[in-house]
């Protein structure tokens, strides 16, 4: 007999493989099934690595990658066309962004480019600033003058003529032009009254007011020759050179000693005196203002009480503050004229500062030709003297003007420089002065910025705009040097 054991072992035997052979994937289902998935999968991550690495030429290589996991162990023609057309797609892809990439990089090296070619175009390596209009700038004082040659281009079209300015150079605004006071054919002195009148300027000779310039005009007798000098002058140098600069003649400009070569030439040239003639009267004297001389002080630095009107009006806004009456020129600075005070020596009614309307202590020599009571300087630029400050702000703003005038046109002083009848002719004669017109420009220019390339010195500008014939002047000063 069998066990019973073993008749029941069959059965399950027989289940367990019919349960196996369900189990295990037919061929078809593994052609289509799994091999397309793996399939599809791994062209994924194929095209994913691929990717990266844009507008690469290996494309047979791929081809023949894709080609070759493209085939499947068996069957399957459905799977193997799909999977075709995903990289065909992928392919185009992928050669669309290599070709978008490529113009991205090709435009921005043309942008460079040009960027780099107009930057080449707006450096100068000769001067610090770029060139404007063929004007090469190499400083300050270049660019001013650069700018204020456009605005006289501008004001010359609005009028319609450069007549008067003759084309906006440099050289129309910026001149002086020398006064002889001696024929030069007969070699006489020509007629005072003829070239000392109001806005001539006096520019002075350095060797009368610098000793080590000074000329030994002395004259010297013959020496005892027995004595062989023993009563001679120990130190003639020093004595002779003392006694042809004139003390006088210092203080009248507020030089206590001769200006030494020690403090330089440019501080020396701005002590030596630059004068404006006011009046002359062949009996009463001659009145000047010196033109390079500051005080220290600003305009608003002045006691508002002085510019009161007769009649007390403070211009009170209601708010109990009340604006100083000269507002325009605050920050003006106020100017040493001379030693003599304003208005003596002279009759009230032939003052020139009483005819121009001078307030008090406070003169002003000014371009603008609306101030009340102001009278021209016939041998000047266009400058005028006198009238009220007050008045004045307004009278600057006046629609007649071809401009608007600041308060840069205006020159306010104390004091004033003054000559007994005959004296400054006298002094003319000694070779004390030279005589001049200049230009507004050249009187007003501020000269108050410091640094390596401040502006010269009034004397050494209009010293320097004189000409040739006047270049040994400056050289006793300032040497041979440029």
């Amino acid at each position: 007999k069998r066990p019973v054991g073993q008749r029941t072992l069959r059965p399950s035997m027989v289940q367990l493989r019919r349960v196996v052979r369900s189990w295990q994937p037919t061929p078809t289902s593994i052609s289509r099934g799994s091999i397309g998935n793996s399939r599809l999968s791994s062209s994924f991550y194929d095209d994913f690595e691929e990717f990266g690495e844009l507008g690469s030429n290996d494309s047979n290589n791929d081809d023949s990658v894709d080609k070759s996991k493209a085939e499947p162990s068996g069957g399957g023609d459905g799977s193997i066309s799909a999977s075709a057309n995903d990289d065909a797609v992928m392919r185009e892809l992928r050669k669309r962004m290599s070709d978008l990439s490529k113009q991205t990089e090709e435009e921005d090296d043309d942008e460079d480019d040009e960027e780099e070619e107009e930057y080449d175009e707006d450096v100068d390596s000769g001067s610090a600033l770029p060139d404007l209009e063929g004007n090469t700038l190499s400083s300050i004082d270049d660019l001013i003058g650069f700018a204020q040659a456009k605005a006289r281009e501008k004001a010359n079209t609005k009028k319609g003529s450069d007549s008067m300015l003759g084309g906006g150079t440099w050289e129309d605004e910026n001149w002086a032009n020398p006064v002889p006071h001696i024929n030069e054919t007969t070699g006489k002195l020509v007629d005072f009254n003829d070239i000392l009148e109001g806005g001539v300027v006096l520019i002075a000779n350095p060797a009368k007011f610098c000793s080590d310039l000074a000329k030994d005009d002395k004259p010297k007798g013959k020496s005892n020759p027995f004595l062989g000098g023993l009563f001679d002058d120990p130190f003639p140098t020093s004595q002779s050179s003392k006694s042809s600069i004139s003390p006088a003649l210092l203080a009248k400009f507020g030089i206590t000693l001769p200006p030494s070569p020690d403090l330089g030439p440019d501080r020396r040239a701005d002590l030596l005196p630059v004068v404006l003639l006011i009046d002359r009267d062949p009996l009463k004297g001659c009145q000047a203002v010196l033109m390079n001389r500051r005080t220290g002080n600003l305009m608003g630095d002045l006691p508002p009480s002085i510019f009161e009107t007769e009649g007390g009006d403070n211009n009170d806004d209601g708010s109990g503050f009340s604006p100083h009456p000269l507002s325009a020129f605050m920050i003006q600075p106020l100017w040493w004229a001379g030693s003599s005070p304003s208005g003596s020596n002279m009759d009230d009614d032939e003052n020139p500062a009483n005819r121009g309307g001078g307030l008090k202590a406070i003169d002003m020599v000014h371009a603008c030709p609306y101030v009340n009571n102001s009278i021209p300087l016939e041998k000047s630029d266009g400058l005028y003297w006198g009238g009220n400050p007050v008045q004045a702000q307004e009278a600057m703003k006046d629609p007649r003007l071809e401009k608007p005038l600041s308060g840069f046109d205006f020159k306010f002083f104390i004091q004033t420089t003054r000559w007994l009848p005959s004296q400054l002719e006298q002094e003319i004669k000694d070779g004390t002065w030279y005589i001049a017109t200049v230009s507004k420009e050249v009187l007003f220019r501020s000269r108050d910025r410091l640094g390596a390339k401040r502006a010269k010195p009034l004397w050494t500008e209009i010293i320097e705009l004189l000409g040739d014939d006047y270049k040994h002047i400056r050289d006793q000063l300032y040497g041979e040097e440029d």
